[in-house]
């Protein structure tokens, strides 16, 4: 896989689970969850900003 494949699948992916959480949090789901979904989302973001940085410097 490409870096540009990692990187379009790492938006994808953080797009998701960004997309998880708001779901989450507009059908109150348990705090528990959402912490949990919260995180998954920035991590998520984090790894695509990552790639998108490392891309950058190509």
């Amino acid at each position: 896989m490409t870096l540009e494949h990692s990187i379009d699948l790492a938006e994808l992916q953080a797009d998701m689970a960004l997309d998880a959480y708001l779901a989450a949090f507009d059908d109150d789901a348990h705090p528990e969850t959402l912490d949990s979904l919260e995180t998954e989302a920035l991590i998520a973001r984090r790894r695509y900003d990552d790639l998108r940085v490392r891309g950058l410097g190509n």
